[in-house]
């Protein structure tokens, strides 16, 4: 973008731009960690076999204090019936147990079953000891170490998006809209 400017133009650009930078400077960051986030998404959900939305979902995405974005996700543990569980639904009593797929490989608990609760939820269960209403809950692992695994790559995607956002927002704010 060409622009042609004498002193008293360029005087009115500087002070525009010095009241409008935080702004412009906080629209980058936020446009760089969403660039950040969607190659860690990638990287993720070819590494554990889970929708890209629900990887998404997990990672938040923050810009502290106008000069640094962060990208943050939550230690807990996943259900297990997201990463692929297949079994009689319901068992019935007649289950040959669940199988799943972990990103350590497959697995399989012969005496899980998988059951959709009144609530709605929908979820890899097993019996604790041997009285019927006592169930618990099976959960897989949680994403913060293949999060850790793939945070240069998420690193790399945003330092070379963080030029082009900003390049991007300074000329904005200079074009005057």
């Amino acid at each position: 973008m060409n622009f042609r400017f004498n002193d008293s133009d360029w005087q009115a650009a500087i002070k525009s731009l010095r009241s409008k930078m935080p702004q412009a400077v906080a629209r980058a960051l936020k446009r760089t960690g969403t660039s950040a986030r969607l190659a860690m998404v990638k990287e993720i959900t070819q590494d554990t076999g889970l929708p890209s939305k629900r990887v998404r979902d997990e990672i938040k995405i923050s810009v502290v204090s106008g000069s640094t974005v962060q990208l943050q996700i939550a230690g807990r543990r996943l259900p297990l019936v997201e990463f692929k569980a297949r079994g009689p639904e319901p068992s019935r009593g007649r289950g040959r147990g669940v199988s799943y797929r972990l990103p350590s490989g497959q697995g399989r608990d012969p005496h899980a079953f998988i059951a959709t609760m009144p609530s709605g939820h929908r979820g890899v269960f097993k019996r604790r000891g041997t009285s019927r209403l006592s169930i618990h809950e099976l959960f897989g692992p949680s994403l913060v170490k293949v999060f850790e695994k793939f945070l240069p790559i998420g690193a790399a995607r945003g330092q070379e998006a963080l030029v082009a956002n900003l390049k991007h927002e300074v000329d904005f704010v200079l074009s005057g809209r």
